[in-house]
C-alpha cells in the first residue's frame, strides 16, 4: 500500500482534503484513521474494502474542530491562535503521510501562503479609545516579531517592539489602542506596526487615531482568509427589539426570549474598504463588540447603494441576536 497523493498544506477543509491510496488488498478490511498530529488524537477511523485503490476525504473529520473566535483584549501583544490551523495526518496498516497543516478558508483562496497578513481590510485604517485589532498571519516556524511607531500630538515618535515564538503555527499580534496610548505622554495621533516573521516582512500597517460617536458599533467576523477581520459602524440606523413567549415542551415552563435587531449603516466608503466590508456578508460567524466581549450575531438584512459607476460605496446592515431573559413556573 502507497499513499499516491495528499492534499497541499494549507489547503481548506471548506472543500474535500483528498488522499488517494493504491496497493490495497480488495478482499481484506483496510483501517484508515485520521489522526490529529498535535496531540495524537484520532479525529474519525474509515474502514475499506472492495478496491486496490481509493480516495478518500479527511475534510469532515477536521471541520468540526476548528475555532472562529476573533481575539478581543485590553493589552497589545502576541497571539497564538490554537485550532484556527488543523494539523492532522493518516495512518494505513502502521504507515503515516506527512503532515497536513489544514485552514478554513474560502476555497477560492486556498492553498494560503505562509509569511501573509490573513486580513483582506485595506493596511491604512483607524482606531479608536477602547478598540484593539487582530492581525494574523501563518508563520511556519511559529515566530512572530511586532515593531511599533507611536506618533503622538507633541511631534514625539515612541517606537515599542516583541517578538515571540509560539506553539502554533497561526500567530498574531492584537494591537490595542488603550495599551499603546499608556506608553506615550501625550494623545495618539497616529500608530504604525510592522509584523514579521522570521522569513520575511509581512506588512506595515497603519491606524489614524479618530474619535468615535457614541452610537458606533464594532462588529467583528470571520474572513475569507481563514482569520478576523474587525471595522467600526459610525452609523446607526435604529435598534428593534422584539419578545416571545413558548411552552417548554412537557412542561408548565414558560420561556421568554428577546430578540435585538441593529440596524448598522457604513456611510459613503471608499471601494477598498468596503470590498472587505461586503465579506461579512457571507461570513460564517459575525460578532459584535458588547461592553469589552464578543456577542455572537447573524446577519439577518442588508443593502447596498452604488453610484454612479454601479459598485457599492456604502453598506447597510441588520444584525440579530436572541437572549433569554425569563423563565416562569
Amino acid at each position: 500500500m502507497n499513499i499516491r497523493t495528499s492534499p497541499a498544506p494549507y489547503s481548506t477543509a471548506v472543500e474535500p482534503l483528498l488522499y488517494t491510496l493504491e496497493g490495497l488488498d480488495p478482499d481484506t478490511v483496510t483501517t484508515v484513521e485520521v489522526v490529529n498530529s498535535d496531540n495524537g488524537a484520532t479525529l474519525g477511523t474509515l474502514r475499506l474494502k472492495g478496491l486496490a485503490s481509493r480516495s478518500i476525504d479527511v475534510a469532515p473529520y477536521l471541520r468540526r474542530h476548528f475555532v472562529l473566535d476573533p481575539v478581543i483584549n485590553s493589552s497589545t501583544y502576541a497571539f497564538a491562535h490554537s485550532l484556527t490551523i488543523i494539523n492532522s495526518h493518516i495512518r494505513v496498516n502502521g504507515i503515516s503521510s506527512g503532515n497536513l497543516p489544514a485552514v478554513l478558508a474560502s476555497p477560492r483562496n486556498a492553498p494560503l501562503a505562509p509569511n501573509l497578513l490573513l486580513s483582506e481590510k485595506p493596511l491604512h485604517r483607524t482606531l479608536a479609545a477602547g478598540e484593539n485589532d487582530d492581525l494574523r498571519v501563518i508563520s511556519t516556524d511559529c515566530y512572530i516579531k511586532a515593531e511599533f511607531r507611536l506618533f503622538d500630538t507633541n511631534g514625539t515618535v515612541t517606537p515599542y517592539s516583541f517578538s515571540t515564538e509560539e506553539l502554533e503555527q497561526m500567530v498574531g499580534v492584537v494591537v490595542d489602542f488603550d495599551s499603546l496610548q499608556a506608553r506615550v505622554s501625550a494623545p495618539l495621533k497616529r500608530i504604525e506596526v510592522t509584523l514579521s516573521t522570521s522569513a520575511k516582512k509581512v506588512a506595515t500597517v497603519i491606524y489614524d487615531v479618530v474619535e468615535r460617536s457614541k452610537i458606533s458599533h464594532r462588529v467583528a467576523w470571520f474572513n475569507s482568509l481563514g482569520a478576523c477581520d474587525l471595522h467600526t459602524f459610525e452609523g446607526f440606523g435604529g435598534r428593534k427589539v422584539s419578545f416571545e413567549r413558548s411552552r417548554v415542551a412537557g412542561s408548565v415552563d414558560t420561556l421568554t426570549t428577546r430578540r435585538t435587531t441593529l440596524t448598522l449603516d457604513s456611510g459613503i466608503m471608499p471601494h477598498g474598504s468596503l470590498d472587505a466590508l461586503l465579506s461579512l456578508l457571507a461570513s460564517p460567524a459575525v460578532w459584535i463588540i458588547d461592553d469589552g466581549r464578543l456577542r455572537k450575531v447573524e446577519v439577518v438584512t442588508t443593502e447596498y447603494s452604488s453610484f454612479p459607476n454601479e459598485r457599492p460605496d456604502r453598506l447597510i446592515v441588520s444584525l440579530s441576536y436572541i437572549e433569554t431573559i425569563s423563565r416562569t413556573v
